[in-house]
């Protein structure tokens, strides 16, 4: 039944049957023929597995685009062809996800217009919903009584070209990716008509994190699986430290410790060296929180809760040092960082924007993020200054992606990456790896800088390992009897101070350092 005055051939003539033809013949023919033809057939391209997925949602979204043509708009198709591109959406968000955040130029496959394939993706499927948008907007009574349309010349060209365009598909998605069980792979290979170079695989039916970025989504760091057993250490047996204290801190904070840094002031203002006369002051964070404390770690002078969402995302602290001019770092498991300055006459409404509490004890310097290249796709859960080089230093810890140990440097000037290694172990250091174990098994949670050596505290079989800065090796690993879930380590006089995520405080007799070779601090 047709609204009054409304004929058959007067609906059949509406421009917005003309409009839906061009936009199937613009989805069809543009991406996915070209996709399929010139970078595919011409070009050797073939899609990896989320471009398959992508692909075949733009010509569904065309097939509904059909159905349209031939049946009118009904509710049903725009709504599905609504839905498709919302699924779209995610894809290509999800493919994005996964390398948007390479070097300039860097990603997969081929460029259109500067940008890989896979980047359009998000783009072509926002203007197929806004297109559906604007369908219902020139949807009227009439078309939604009409019957079964003849088509005309266009709207059959728009089917002819589609069939063209997916049976193109169908001979890629076979040469390329092969019949079920296969589905493809991961990075995208070179298509060839010639069967001996057809790969088909499997690999993309092990099961992967439901999250953006699929089997790339790194786990955060866990303390709770990690492995505690000093006789399982990947370094074997090591030698015992002597603990000649450990008490509960018995400091009210705003949740578990995350790290612990001491600084020694110097017994004269005017004095260059720091005193060693027990003067000075403990720098602790938890998730969000940075107290200072006397020397004794016994009472909180002052303290802080940041707003650790403002601005940049900080995560979780995970690490913080004293710096110089006073300052001093708090940095999160995600390499981003806040330097803040103790300031008794901090004005509390200019820092509402930074702190949830105590606005009025610090202020914020700077808020930035840690950029690393060997450290990438790796959290980091320890942050230590080292006054000599002038530089922070962080490690990583493994995850389900990757398990490096990586250590990082960043000059204090610009706080940016400076130096960036991969320990091993001395030759002289009577140190040995197990069969397929490996350095990246410790979980650094803790690191201080004394005596040009960088002191690293792990969780994972409560160790703590000895690395040169000069010579980028490990010299020494001893373990902690009855540490259990370290997550900060300073130094004060001869003794390592080592809390934990349960609030208990570990001193430990550290051993003498040796003497240092000559810093290099050439980038590697």
């Amino acid at each position: 039944m047709m609204a009054p005055g409304a004929t058959d051939s007067s609906v059949k003539r509406e421009p917005v049957f003309t409009l839906v033809a061009l936009a199937v013949l613009v989805l069809t023919v543009i991406p996915v023929g070209t996709a399929v033809f010139w970078l595919g057939f011409v070009r050797g391209d073939s899609p990896c597995v989320m471009c398959w997925e992508q692909r075949m949602g733009m010509i569904l979204i065309s097939l509904v685009g059909l159905f349209v043509l031939r049946f009118g708009p009904k509710p049903k198709y725009v709504g599905m062809a609504v839905l498709i591109a919302c699924w779209g959406m995610f894809m290509g968000l999800r493919h994005v996800g996964m390398h948007a955040a390479r070097d300039v130029g860097q990603g997969f496959s081929l460029e259109i217009m500067g940008a890989h394939t896979y980047t359009w993706a998000f783009f072509i499927y926002w203007v197929c919903a806004f297109a559906m948008g604007l369908l219902l907007l020139m949807t009227r009574p009439a078309h939604l009584a009409s019957g079964v349309r003849t088509l005309r010349r266009l709207e059959r060209f728009a089917f002819v070209a589609f069939m063209v365009v997916v049976a193109g598909n169908v001979v890629q998605a076979f040469a390329s990716t092969g019949p079920p069980p296969f589905m493809g792979q991961s990075d995208p290979i070179r298509f060839s008509f010639n069967p001996a170079h057809w790969h088909w695989s499997a690999e993309e039916w092990k099961p992967s994190k439901w999250a953006l970025r699929g089997r790339w989504a790194v786990d955060k760091p866990d303390l709770a699986q990690v492995p505690t057993d000093p006789a399982k250490s990947p370094l074997g047996a090591l030698p015992a430290l002597t603990v000649t204290a450990r008490r509960p801190l018995g400091l009210a904070l705003d949740g578990a410790p995350t790290d612990l840094a001491y600084l020694a002031l110097p017994a004269d203002p005017a004095a260059a060296q720091p005193a060693v006369d027990g003067t000075g002051q403990f720098l602790l964070t938890t998730a969000a929180g940075v107290y200072l404390t006397d020397a004794s770690l016994s009472k909180i002078r002052r303290h802080t809760i940041v707003d650790v969402g403002y601005s940049v995302d900080l995560g979780r602290f995970a690490g913080a040092a004293f710096l110089d001019n006073g300052e001093l770092i708090a940095v999160g498991e995600n390499k981003s960082y806040v330097v803040l300055k103790p300031n008794d006459k901090a004005n509390a409404d200019s820092n509402f924007q930074y702190f949830l509490e105590s606005r009025d004890q610090f202020d914020e310097v700077s808020r930035s993020r840690f950029g690393t290249v060997r450290a990438r796709l790796l959290y980091i859960m320890s942050a230590a200054y080292d006054r000599a080089s002038n530089s922070v230093y962080t490690l990583t810890v493994p995850n389900n992606v990757a398990k490096r140990l990586v250590v990082s440097r960043f000059d204090r000037r610009d706080l940016t990456l400076s130096e960036e290694f991969v320990p091993t172990l001395a030759k002289d250091a009577g140190l040995a790896l197990a069969k397929d174990r490996s350095l990246g098994e410790f979980v650094v949670t803790g690191a201080v800088v004394a005596d040009g050596q960088l002191f690293a505290v792990s969780a994972a079989y409560s160790a703590v390992l000895v690395l040169d800065l000069a010579t980028h090796r490990i010299t020494a690993a001893y373990t902690i009897p009855g540490l259990v879930r370290p997550t900060g380590i300073a130094v004060k006089n001869d003794s390592f101070y080592i809390v934990g995520d349960d609030g208990t405080l570990t001193v430990v007799r550290r051993p003498m350092p040796a003497t240092a070779a000559p810093r290099d601090s050439t980038l590697r």
